[in-house]
Order: structure tokens, then C-alpha cells, then sequence
């Protein structure tokens, strides 16, 4: 009989935790699934059918996303505050989706409204992509390498980029992505990187995550470092494909 009471209560106590568990809480469980986050934004004046219409476009989304999750955020929830300031929250027209990375990153967000769940899985980031919006928000610059395994300028590449990291002195991050992976297809796309190319194409992203130069094949460190300085929309070095033109990428 103390048995089964005992065992009664603690369900009780778990299913009470699970209830209370924050908005907070529940990225930070699927920061540890390694999850992206879509976060539907509301409020106690939200009106009920756009957050169901919200809420199915997202589980729409999850299907095309795997692996993601839903999770609610009530913006008059105190417990909520500081997510609420973090993201800039306090303003936004809701019901609001978010899309949020395991590092806490927003990497895309939509009113309800105007969402579709193909918009929404497509602000899903790619593993790479989840590394430079890391980097970025670490005020970081970022050399973006694209290659395959049998170029062969890639080691001297990679080793000239490496080189350009120490000298940024933890300033930097060398993101790698193989031209061949095709969950990296969509970012390849988006950088406008040519995927033809027979050498590697080195990105050098500012700490304002600008596009600030694009090399092709061979590639001096100092080069890099200086392109990180670089202000977009000036001339590009004579290195740079399409050197004497803006480097910044086409809107």
C-alpha cells in the first residue's frame, strides 16, 4: 500500500515539473537533442484560430524538418522575460514563429500569417549553416571553404585558411563544407558558391556576417585576414573572382 502511494506521488511530483517546465526550459532540452526549435510567440490576446493556424503550419513544417520541435512562448509570462528580451520580442505582432537554432540562435522568423510551412522548414538551418550563425553571433569572422576531397589545391587551401584563423587570434572560425553533401545543398545555393568549380571556393564572411570576398583556388592567409577588414561593397583584391567589383552578395 506505502508502495503504491509512494509510486502515486511521484508521478504526480513528474507530471507537476513537466507542467511547470519554462519556455526556457524546453529550448534547453532540445538544445541537448541537438533540435531546432520552432517557437510560436502569443499572448492571453492572441486570437485562438491564428494560433491554431500557426500551429499547424508548424506541424506541417516538423514534417518536412525532421527532428525539430514545437515549443510555446506566452510573452506576458514573467518566466519568460528574459527570452523575451533577448529576442526583441516585446514588440512583435503575434502570434509570431520563430526558428530557433540549439545554440539559441534565431535563424529565421515569420508572423503566423504569412507563413507556410515549406518557409518555415526552409529557415531550418543546415549543420554548417547552424556553425557560421554560431560564429557569427560570437562576433567572429568566418572563412567558408567549399571543396571536394580529390582537388587538389584543397589541403594547401585548408592549410592557408588554418593559418589565417591563428592569425586572427580567436577572432575567426574555418567552416568546411564538402560540395558532394547534400544536406549542404541549399547553403551552397544560397552563398552562390559554383559548385562546377575544379578548385575550392574560400568565402571570407566579416564579423557583421557580411560576405566581404570570395577566392578561388590558391589563397594567401594574409589575404584573408585582410578581407575580414574589408568594407562591403568596395573593390575586391585582384585575387578575388570578379576582382574591381562589389564582393557583397547579390539581393
Amino acid at each position: 500500500m506505502k508502495e503504491r502511494i509512494f509510486l502515486a506521488t511521484l508521478f504526480i511530483a513528474i507530471l507537476a515539473s513537466m507542467l511547470l517546465a519554462s519556455t526556457a526550459d524546453e529550448l534547453q532540452q532540445a538544445a541537448k537533442l541537438g533540435k531546432a526549435a520552432f517557437v510560436l510567440v502569443k499572448d492571453p490576446n492572441t486570437i485562438g484560430t491564428e494560433i491554431e493556424s500557426a500551429w499547424s503550419k508548424i506541424q506541417d513544417a516538423m514534417k518536412l524538418a525532421k527532428g525539430s520541435v514545437l515549443i510555446e512562448l506566452d510573452r506576458n509570462d514573467d518566466a519568460n522575460a528574459d527570452l523575451v528580451a533577448r529576442y526583441r520580442l516585446s514588440g512583435a505582432p503575434l502570434p509570431v514563429i520563430l526558428v530557433i537554432t540549439p545554440d539559441g540562435i534565431i535563424s529565421g522568423g515569420v508572423e503566423g500569417n504569412k507563413a507556410t510551412p515549406e518557409m518555415l522548414a526552409n529557415m531550418v538551418p543546415s549543420p554548417k549553416m547552424s556553425q557560421i550563425l554560431k560564429a557569427i553571433d560570437d562576433g567572429n569572422a568566418v572563412f567558408i571553404t567549399a571543396y571536394r576531397k580529390k582537388m587538389t589545391m584543397c589541403d594547401k587551401v585548408l592549410a592557408s585558411c588554418e593559418d589565417a584563423v591563428k592569425k586572427m587570434q580567436g577572432k575567426a572560425v574555418l567552416i568546411k563544407i564538402d560540395m558532394n553533401d547534400k544536406s549542404e545543398t541549399q547553403l551552397l545555393n544560397m552563398l552562390k558558391i559554383n559548385v562546377g568549380s575544379d578548385e575550392p571556393v574560400t568565402m571570407v564572411g566579416n564579423q557583421k556576417g557580411q560576405i566581404a570576398a570570395t577566392f578561388t583556388g590558391e589563397v594567401n592567409a594574409d589575404d584573408l585576414v585582410q578581407a575580414t577588414k574589408k568594407k562591403v561593397g568596395g573593390c575586391c583584391p585582384s585575387k578575388v573572382t570578379g576582382g574591381g567589383g562589389s564582393c557583397a552578395p547579390k539581393k
